[in-house]
């Protein structure tokens, strides 16, 4: 059991530190769907402005995108006099994580996103730490419109960390008797199945950072990854939260 201590082609140009880094920030993330949205190549300030970034601090991450491969760089071409500008766009190996017209929207980009993150992850000498550290920046980033507010009983706090895997595809299963819920599906099984402790790392992350979250009596223990392979299930322990000291 696991407690606390991303098939396309690999895309070579993506590798090492720099790669995970450049994939772990979340303005970088939002400056990567900001691009991948627009119609047109952005320059620092557009693409700034998108996410709410100064274009200093923006050019900064569009620039280590651009040494990871994930963005091109070019030179705006004008036909009128002044200095011209300096444009972003989607690269080829960051669509090559989304782009996939047979597939359902999303499905792929975030399967293969997390391929790419694992292999990331792998190369870095303490694994199960960046991995819990990973799924914790991932839980920051999650809708917090459907966390519930208030005091939670044990059963709705179980419900809330239900409906967030249920809406990441895991087809969960409470069982509050046992403090457990089963997932019956992991939408990720086959990365999982090649860098497990990466992959459940990060969603034992996420889960432990959106549970402590909540005003709630419980906490996530462990998740205990793969129980079977067919049918999958995978089992996550709640515990009940200690007294604040």
């Amino acid at each position: 059991m696991l407690t606390e201590p991303l098939p396309l082609a690999p895309a070579p140009e993506i590798t090492g530190r720099v790669g995970y880094r450049a994939l772990a920030g979340e303005s970088r993330q939002a400056l990567l769907a900001a691009l991948r949205r627009a119609e047109a190549p952005l320059d620092a300030s557009e693409a700034g402005a998108a996410v709410g970034l100064h274009p200093n601090t923006a050019r900064v991450h569009l620039e280590l995108l651009c040494s990871a491969g994930l963005l091109e760089r070019r030179t705006e071409e004008r036909t009128k006099r002044g200095r011209p500008r300096v444009l972003y766009d989607v690269g080829p190996a960051a669509r090559r994580l989304v782009d996939d017209a047979g597939t359902r929207a999303g499905e792929v980009g975030y399967r293969d996103l997390a391929r790419l993150l694992a292999r990331q992850l792998a190369e870095l000498p303490d694994v199960p730490s960046e991995a819990m550290r990973a799924g914790r920046r991932w839980a920051s980033v999650l809708d917090r419109a459907h966390l519930a507010p208030g005091r939670l009983s044990a059963a709705e706090t179980m419900g809330a960390a239900a409906d967030v895997l249920d809406r990441l595809g895991f087809d969960p299963e409470p069982d509050l008797s046992a403090m457990r819920i089963l997932l019956r599906r992991c939408p990720l099984l086959d990365v999982a199945s090649e860098s497990r402790s990466v992959v459940c790392g990060i969603h034992l992350g996420m889960l432990k950072a959106t549970v402590e979250r909540l005003d709630a009596p419980l906490d996530v223990a462990g998740l205990e990854p793969l129980v079977t392979l067919r049918p999958t299930v995978c089992i996550v322990h709640f515990r009940t939260r200690p007294a604040p000291q």
